[in-house]
């Protein structure tokens, strides 16, 4: 899968975009590089891997997007020894000692003459909207990344409402059902792990890659824990970690293939990677919400 996390939203504005709309305004945040003293940068590339490249990428009416987050990295220890010289020379300069504002003015002059020098970190981030289904999907497992991409397209569009999908009965009260009876809806079957929590202890058990169908999950069940996180399999192919919040983490189709060899092209591959995915989700997010009571757009 393109995805081995993803964060689901919906679209709440009635309002239609087509790629070539979203093109345009995207531009107006394409990603530039950390400059001078500018900590981080964050803004769009092109979803080809090309600097030229567009910035929207569509696919059977999907349209792919690549964030791009620069952040330029000063160490701890060099700015400490940077603050200490300049605190050093001010007290021997003044003949006396340095304290509070004074010393948080010279660590913001020490972070402004280090900067520079810097080596930038960066990461990308892969998302999709899929307009017609009002859906909007960000590859990632965190949800600062997640919100970052959100704030970026807000950035760009001037207005993008979304929120997390709304279902009809309480996640983990499904999860801990499915795992104390062993009966999921049709096409789903557990998967090898789970995250168990005491509501009044707080007290949590991780189970990774073991069997869930055993006595000792059932009598922790029966204890009162309650299920926060579980594996489960789709239709005997797509193997997926679902939390409470509907993140989708450890995304595998057993019969995915994108690996991509030397005498193919990487755009083709791309495109085959993409659809594969979005028509996946296409059939398990409704089949999952459908599973979790059904979900509720108001």
């Amino acid at each position: 899968m393109l995805f081995k996390n993803a964060y689901i939203y919906r679209i709440t504005s009635t309002a239609s975009i087509t790629s070539e709309e979203l093109e345009s305004q995207l531009e107006n945040q394409a990603f530039r590089p950390c400059s001078g003293i500018r900590p981080s940068s964050f803004g769009w590339v092109s979803p080809l891997g090309d600097i030229e490249g567009p910035l929207t990428h569509e696919v059977s009416g999907s349209i792919l997007l690549c964030a791009k987050r620069e952040d330029k990295i000063v160490p701890a220890s060099a700015l400490a020894d940077v603050l200490a010289e300049k605190i050093e020379r001010l007290e021997q300069l003044e003949g006396r000692k340095i304290f509070g504002k004074e010393k948080l003015r010279l660590k913001d002059d020490a972070m402004a003459e280090l900067l520079p020098r810097a080596l930038p970190r960066s990461k990308q981030i892969l998302g999709y909207l899929t307009p017609a289904d009002k859906l909007l999907v960000i590859g990632t497992s965190s949800a600062s990344e997640a919100e970052l991409f959100i704030n970026c397209i807000r950035d760009s569009l001037g207005s993008f409402p979304v929120v997390p999908p709304q279902v009809s009965s309480k996640p983990t009260e499904i999860f801990t059902r499915w795992l104390k009876s062993r009966k999921l809806p049709e096409h789903f079957s557990l998967g090898n792990s789970c995250d168990l929590l005491d509501p009044e202890e707080g007290a949590t058990i991780s189970c990774r890659r073991q069997d869930l169908d055993t006595s000792e999950i059932r009598n922790h069940i029966d204890a009162g824990k309650i299920c926060t996180r579980l594996g489960v399999n789709w239709y005997g192919d797509l193997n997926v970690v679902i939390d409470k919040e509907l993140v989708l983490r450890q995304i595998k189709l057993e019969t995915s293939d994108d690996k991509m060899d030397e005498d193919e092209d990487p755009i083709a591959i791309l495109d085959a990677a993409f659809a594969n995915m979005t028509l996946e989700f296409s059939r398990f997010l409704p089949a999952l919400f459908s599973a979790l009571g059904g979900e509720s757009r108001e």
